[in-house]
């Protein structure tokens, strides 16, 4: 039996780095960030900046797409919960008189 796992970006964050074989204070110091800052990204108290995310995956040697893809795991359910509710298919509209 097969079981699909979905990470978070902060899990793909720890996992690339523990990857490179970085602790949380190299990697901080490579990204040019405090190491508080790399903790609350992996332990997903806050977000990094697109800039950041894009240094982290540089420093670790993984695409920006493998955070990409953790990104859209955890937002897509949103997003089209939130897409469906405000459109509705060209046709559909109630009728007016």
């Amino acid at each position: 039996m097969s079981m699909t796992m979905t990470w978070t970006l902060g899990e793909h964050i720890a996992k690339a780095r523990k990857d490179a074989g970085l602790d949380q204070t190299q990697l901080a110091k490579a990204v040019g960030i405090a190491r508080n800052s790399l903790s609350n990204y992996e332990t997903g108290r806050s977000v990094p900046p697109f800039d950041v995310a894009v240094r982290i995956a540089t420093a670790c040697g993984v695409g920006l797409d493998w955070f990409a893809s953790a990104v859209n795991a955890e937002t897509a359910p949103t997003e089209v919960g939130a897409v469906s509710d405000s459109v509705r298919p060209k046709g559909l509209e109630p009728l007016t008189f």
